[in-house]
Protein backbone atom coordinates (compact mmCIF):
# COMPACT_ATOMS: atom_id res chain seq x y z
CA UNK A 1 0.00 0.00 0.00
CA UNK A 2 1.10 3.71 -0.85
CA UNK A 3 1.33 6.40 0.49
CA UNK A 4 -0.13 9.59 -0.21
CA UNK A 5 0.87 12.54 1.05
CA UNK A 6 -1.29 15.63 -0.21
CA UNK A 7 0.39 18.80 0.54
CA UNK A 8 -2.03 21.92 1.10
CA UNK A 9 -1.37 25.06 -1.05
CA UNK A 10 -1.69 28.32 1.05
CA UNK A 11 -3.56 30.91 0.24
CA UNK A 12 -1.74 33.94 -0.89
CA UNK A 13 -3.63 36.69 0.94
CA UNK A 14 -1.86 39.56 0.22
CA UNK A 15 -2.92 39.72 -3.34
CA UNK A 16 -6.27 38.71 -2.79
CA UNK A 17 -6.43 41.83 -0.29
CA UNK A 18 -4.62 44.13 -2.61
CA UNK A 19 -7.29 43.07 -5.74
CA UNK A 20 -9.77 43.87 -3.41
CA UNK A 21 -8.23 47.35 -2.13
CA UNK A 22 -7.49 48.08 -5.96
CA UNK A 23 -11.00 47.64 -6.98
CA UNK A 24 -12.60 49.31 -4.40
CA UNK A 25 -10.45 52.48 -4.99
CA UNK A 26 -11.56 52.19 -8.77
CA UNK A 27 -14.96 51.94 -7.77
CA UNK A 28 -14.77 54.73 -5.74
CA UNK A 29 -12.96 57.00 -8.14
CA UNK A 30 -15.58 56.41 -10.89
CA UNK A 31 -18.14 56.77 -8.33
CA UNK A 32 -17.25 60.74 -7.13
CA UNK A 33 -16.10 61.04 -10.65
CA UNK A 34 -19.67 60.27 -12.84
CA UNK A 35 -22.16 59.70 -10.25
CA UNK A 36 -21.80 62.19 -7.50
CA UNK A 37 -23.08 65.77 -7.90
CA UNK A 38 -20.73 68.43 -6.46
CA UNK A 39 -21.79 70.54 -3.73
CA UNK A 40 -22.27 74.30 -4.42
CA UNK A 41 -20.01 76.28 -2.90
CA UNK A 42 -21.69 79.79 -1.57
CA UNK A 43 -19.42 82.72 -2.06
CA UNK A 44 -20.54 86.17 -1.00
CA UNK A 45 -19.05 88.86 -3.44
CA UNK A 46 -17.10 91.00 -1.43
CA UNK A 47 -17.52 94.57 -0.88
CA UNK A 48 -14.87 95.49 -3.93
CA UNK A 49 -17.33 94.55 -6.58
CA UNK A 50 -19.69 97.09 -6.21
CA UNK A 51 -17.82 99.34 -8.41
CA UNK A 52 -18.07 96.79 -11.05
CA UNK A 53 -21.61 97.97 -11.58
CA UNK A 54 -20.86 101.67 -11.53
CA UNK A 55 -18.06 100.56 -14.21
CA UNK A 56 -20.75 98.56 -16.35
CA UNK A 57 -22.75 101.51 -17.07
CA UNK A 58 -20.06 103.63 -18.86
CA UNK A 59 -20.73 104.33 -22.03
CA UNK A 60 -17.94 104.15 -25.05
CA UNK A 61 -17.86 106.06 -27.63
CA UNK A 62 -14.77 105.30 -30.15
CA UNK A 63 -15.54 108.44 -32.44
CA UNK A 64 -14.26 110.48 -29.59
CA UNK A 65 -11.43 108.43 -29.31
CA UNK A 66 -10.57 108.96 -32.70
CA UNK A 67 -11.28 112.57 -33.02
CA UNK A 68 -8.84 113.06 -30.25
CA UNK A 69 -5.82 115.13 -31.09
CA UNK A 70 -3.69 112.44 -28.92
CA UNK A 71 -4.87 109.58 -31.00
CA UNK A 72 -4.01 112.02 -34.16
CA UNK A 73 -0.30 112.71 -32.74
CA UNK A 74 0.19 108.67 -33.45
CA UNK A 75 2.45 107.03 -36.26
CA UNK A 76 2.74 103.52 -37.60
CA UNK A 77 5.74 102.25 -37.59
CA UNK A 78 5.21 99.09 -39.07
CA UNK A 79 3.33 98.04 -42.27
CA UNK A 80 0.45 95.95 -42.08
CA UNK A 81 0.93 92.15 -42.72
CA UNK A 82 -0.13 90.64 -45.95
CA UNK A 83 -2.16 87.00 -45.33
CA UNK A 84 -0.10 84.07 -46.90
CA UNK A 85 -1.50 81.17 -48.37
CA UNK A 86 -1.58 78.33 -45.33
CA UNK A 87 0.40 75.16 -46.69
CA UNK A 88 1.61 74.08 -50.03
CA UNK A 89 -0.44 73.67 -53.22
CA UNK A 90 -0.53 70.17 -53.20
CA UNK A 91 0.37 68.55 -50.15
CA UNK A 92 0.88 64.94 -51.87
CA UNK A 93 3.39 66.33 -53.40
CA UNK A 94 6.93 65.27 -51.58
CA UNK A 95 9.55 67.49 -50.80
Amino acid sequence: MAIVVEEKKSVNWIAILTIIIVVAVIFSAAYFLFFKKPELIEVVAPGGLEGVSQISKISFDPESVISAPTFKLLRQYGTTPNPSNPGRENPFKPF
